[in-house]
């Protein structure tokens, strides 16, 4: 197994961001309570959500920093899965599901 550069710094942005998640998780817990999902899975959806928001920036081209608006994309991404999900969770609560 080759493990150069790349793979460390892969594997450390990994740690930080399940870190991070985990973090925001608890304090969306907090917030959202018996509309959200748990600590551990939103934790889970926010890093989802925030590998989809990546694999997004692969295939725009902004007129801004590249790196910015990676790291704005997985932000956004994380959080707009959450809220679609806690969203679609109500509407199936109320029609009786």
């Amino acid at each position: 197994m080759d493990f150069g550069p790349e793979t460390a710094t892969f594997l450390i942005f990994l740690l930080v961001g399940s870190a991070g998640a985990y973090f925001i998780g608890v304090a969306m817990n907090g917030v959202m309570q018996e509309d959200g999902f748990g600590v551990l899975f939103n934790a889970m959806i926010l890093m989802a959500g925030g590998f989809l928001g990546y694999h997004i920036s692969q295939y725009f081209r902004p007129p801004m920093s590249l790196v910015s608006f990676q790291a704005m994309m997985v932000v956004s991404g994380g959080f707009m899965c959450l809220a679609l999900l806690a969203v679609m969770k109500n509407v199936l609560r109320r029609l009786g599901f």
